[in-house]
């Protein structure tokens, strides 16, 4: 039998870029960043930066925004060090124990491990900890609720359980950190303690360090319980009173899947759903007779961050800012986690650098931003953005961001217009461990994962949207900057920044030189693929954004939204049906004692979209006509230039909301921000989709009209710019 295959499969060899080529001009300038890369220090300076701990008002943290700032500066950049205070609060006291005749205690702490010096530090090294945790002590029965998410405290209820006055345990998994404590204290608990299960990145993924990468049973996480008033004095001062925040006032800890054995084998009760069972060696049981005592106390403190801004002047367009970006922040060494991305900053600016000094600036100004405060909640570049927000509203024309990387596929997120600019890149670019281009490698990838779930694939590949958990999310989320946020790695070796070691002791260079990316190759690919994107924009005549996959991307979330609205709606009517008959009763298994699941709301009422598609209709045509029209334009002259690149870059504006959006005014992009709901997957048209899930339909209408004007603006504004390409040249 004939098998025929995809015919995007036919075009992985060669990868052809979807974009213009590169000038002659550019691509030597491009050649000469490389060969500056390859000379590079990498080894040395991810050394240097991983030494000792990073966390925020640790001194080796100044030391790093010291060290940044003082290479920029060796390398031609103008710098400026600015400083933020924070409030701060690292657990000093943690307890977790059963009480009774087994008075088994929790270990804070991470062991060393042979073969990695630096994991036998000890000095300033936090312990596993959760960040702004409440301060208090409890003795109470422990509970596990698997992941800690609304759906398994339904199922909970379900069982005829209740975590009223209990201590949750929870997986690490399935939802950002900062979600778990607050719905747990929604449904009455006490205490949180959070723990990483073998399943997600322990033994059953593969040998654990330092025979493999992956979590051993004592490596621990640390992390924020996220708080969004911390750069705002007066909240902070109230907090540090309180010892908590306004909006979470439990205990959290979080341990390792070696405790947390012990903790679940003391467990009786049912045993818990299927969906439920981890991977540690025995049956999970839902549990609620063991008691344990938990206890957090935390020094509520200021510190002071340091981000580190190093800018390099245009030569042509000086009040067009191309501004590329990482933190220095870590918990503990932060090899993974961000420094070889740190490092591939450095490599990028003295490259850059070298080439100014020779004569060749570039057209537009660049900033290359060093963060801090990033691991405790975006601090550092959300202070920066807040306090040059006049300035980056007009200036602003690009945010590229990194975070973990290692080695790998190149993926990438960000705004469906920037598609066609990493494509061009990808295709330009080697991969070190397959020879091929960093593009081919990526559609093969596609390619393969598509026909893995009997599907196929077809037209380019489109960033999606980006949610939350880095520092592109000031950029992206309230000043609408067009932003991408990339990396390198594998599934395999951890998601984004799911890393073996995640925000642990051992996130060391010794386990990054083994495991992230052994001789530091992709750290050199990634730095080359950072400096083609902002040499790319920084020196475009006309900015490279292409609008086709932006107005396709804009339809498929018009529609998801609506289907995932009417399957919402639909599973309410169904649910309520089944429980006004009595089937859920009737259907149950009885020697699990399961109770019927609470009715849901199923008031309905249609919102029109019928608007909104037409507009994207529109502007899906206008944008077909703006990038062929923007691909094949000629020599233009510099009015012509100025007029285009003005409207275009008023395109990203044209879909913030001044007010912001409802329920959450720091947020204000129609098209993109953070799920509400639990995790940080992006939310498709937030603003009329928070609406819907409140039913608060006529607040959706007006979304709706807010959204479909935006979406006019943007097709005005693309119909401008290609009349402007297309005028005959004198």
């Amino acid at each position: 039998m004939r098998v025929l295959l995809p015919a995007l499969l036919l075009t992985i060899a060669a990868a052809v870029p979807a974009q213009t080529a590169v000038p002659a001009a550019q691509s030597e300038l491009e050649q000469r960043v490389d060969a500056s890369i390859a000379t590079a220090d990498l080894d040395g300076w991810l050394r240097r930066l991983t030494s000792a701990p990073n966390q925020v008002g640790s001194p080796h943290d100044k030391e790093n925004a010291d060290f940044i700032a003082a290479s920029l500066r060796s390398w031609g950049w103008q710098v400026a060090v600015e400083q933020t205070r924070v409030l701060v609060a690292y657990p000093t006291v943690q307890k977790l124990s059963l009480l009774g005749t087994d008075n088994y205690a929790a270990d804070f702490s991470e062991p060393p491990i042979e073969g990695d010096k630096d994991t036998a530090t000890r000095d300033g090294v936090l312990p596993g900890m959760e960040a702004y945790s409440a301060d208090g002590s409890v003795d109470a029965p422990l509970i596990f609720v698997n992941e800690g998410l609304s759906k398994d405290y339904d199922e909970l209820a379900r069982a005829g359980q209740s975590v009223e006055g209990k201590v949750v345990l929870v997986k690490s998994t399935g939802a950002g950190r900062w979600v778990k404590p607050r719905l747990a204290q929604q449904h009455g608990a006490v205490g949180v303690v959070i723990y990483s299960d073998p399943d997600a990145d322990g033994f059953t993924k593969g040998d654990v360090y330092p025979e493999g990468a992956w979590r051993t049973p004592h490596t621990l996480q640390r992390g924020t319980l996220g708080i969004d008033s911390v750069l705002d004095a007066k909240s902070a001062t109230t907090f540090q009173a309180n010892r908590h925040t306004d909006d979470l006032h439990l205990p959290v800890v979080t341990i390792g899947y070696g405790d947390a054995e012990h903790f679940l084998r003391a467990l009786g009760g049912s045993a818990v759903p299927n969906r439920w069972q981890g991977g540690l060696p025995l049956t999970y049981h839902v549990g609620g007779d063991a008691k344990v005592h938990l206890e957090v106390r935390s020094p509520w403190e200021w510190r002071t961050l340091y981000n580190v801004i190093g800018t390099l002047r245009g030569s042509e367009f000086p009040g067009e800012w191309v501004i590329r970006g990482v933190h220095h922040d870590a918990w503990v060494f932060g090899a993974w986690d961000p420094l070889a991305g740190t490092t591939a900053l450095l490599a990028e600016a003295r490259a850059i650098g070298e080439l100014a000094k020779a004569g060749h600036r570039p057209r537009r100004t660049l900033v290359f931003a060093s963060w801090d405060g990033e691991e405790l909640g975006i601090l550092g570049s959300r202070a920066w953005t807040d306090r040059h927000a006049a300035e980056l509203a007009h200036k602003a024309v690009f945010y590229l961001n990194n975070d973990t990387t290692g080695r790998g596929f190149l993926a990438t997120a960000g705004d469906p217009s920037l598609a066609s600019l990493v494509d061009g890149v990808a295709g330009d670019l080697r991969d070190p461990e397959t020879g091929a281009t960093v593009q081919a490698r990526r559609l093969a990838k596609r390619a393969v994962d598509a026909a893995e779930k009997g599907k196929d694939v077809e037209g380019p590949i489109v960033p999606q949207r980006l949610g939350t958990g880095s520092d592109y999310l000031p950029f992206a989320h309230r000043l609408g900057v067009p932003s991408l946020h990339v990396r390198y790695g594998y599934d395999r070796d951890g998601d984004d920044e799911n890393v073996p070691i995640y925000h642990s002791l051992y996130d060391t260079y010794t386990h990054y030189q083994r495991f992230g990316d052994p001789g530091l190759t992709y750290v050199n690919l990634l730095a080359r693929t950072n400096a083609r994107l902002v040499l790319r924009v920084a020196n475009a005549d006309v900015l490279p954004w292409r609008y086709t996959a932006f107005a396709l991307s804009l339809g498929k979330d018009i529609d998801r939204l609506a289907t995932g609205a009417a399957a919402e709606h639909r599973e309410a009517v169904r649910r309520n049906a089944l429980l006004d008959h009595d089937a859920y009763r009737l259907a149950a298994v009885a020697y699990r004692h399961e109770q019927p699941p609470s009715k849901l709301d199923d008031a309905w009422q249609d919102i029109d979209l019928g608007p909104l598609h037409d507009a994207q209709r529109d502007f899906l045509t206008a944008a077909e006509g703006y990038d062929q029209a923007a691909s094949s334009a000629g020599k233009l002259t510099a009015k012509q230039v100025t007029a285009v690149n003005k409207a275009i870059r008023d395109i990203a504006p044209a879909f913030l909301q001044a007010s912001g959006l409802p329920q959450r005014p720091w947020y204000r992009h129609l098209l993109q921000a953070p799920g509400r709901r639990e995790g940080e997957d992006t939310a498709p048209l937030p603003g009329i989709g928070d609406a819907i899930e409140a039913r608060a339909w006529e607040q959706a209408r007006e979304e709706v009209r807010l959204t479909t004007a935006a979406t006019r603006r943007a097709t005005a504004l693309l119909k401008q710019a290609t009349q402007i390409l297309v005028i005959p040249q004198p």
